[in-house]
This record gives C-alpha cells, sequence and structure tokens, in this order.
C-alpha cells in the first residue's frame, strides 16, 4: 500500500513539475514574440514572465501538499 502512495505522489510531482515548465515556455514565449518588435530583449521577457511563473509554482506547491495530506490522510 506505501508503494502505490508512493508512486501516486511521484506521478503528481512529475506533472505538477511538467505544467510549472509549461506555463514557463509558453508566456515566456508569449511575452517574447509582443515585445521582440520594439526591440525587446529575451532578458525583458524573462523578467516579464517571471511573476506569472512565480505565481504558477506556489499553486503547484499548494496543490501538491494538499494532494499529499489527502493521500496519506486517507489511507
Amino acid at each position: 500500500m506505501a508503494e502505490e502512495k508512493q508512486k501516486k505522489l511521484r506521478l503528481v510531482t512529475f506533472w505538477l513539475f511538467s505544467s510549472v515548465m509549461i506555463v514557463f515556455a509558453a508566456v515566456t514565449t508569449y511575452i517574447y514574440l509582443w515585445i521582440s518588435p520594439v526591440s525587446g530583449t529575451i532578458w525583458q521577457a524573462l523578467g516579464a514572465s517571471l511573476p506569472i511563473t512565480l505565481l504558477v509554482a506556489v499553486a503547484a506547491v499548494i496543490l501538491y501538499v494538499v494532494y499529499y495530506f489527502l493521500v496519506y490522510k486517507k489511507g
């Protein structure tokens, strides 16, 4: 039973981390496409996308903690 719980937690970790990385790449690319015609740099795009990425990362950590307690309190 404990092995199954560990497997579920690893899967959730994988999906949450992957989601944060996809959001980071998509938001940075979207911002860069908007600012590049007006001489924007990739560093400006990274700086502008950082708050959104951090917000998504914090949400992912919160979801992981909630899922962790749900899995371990259930069994």
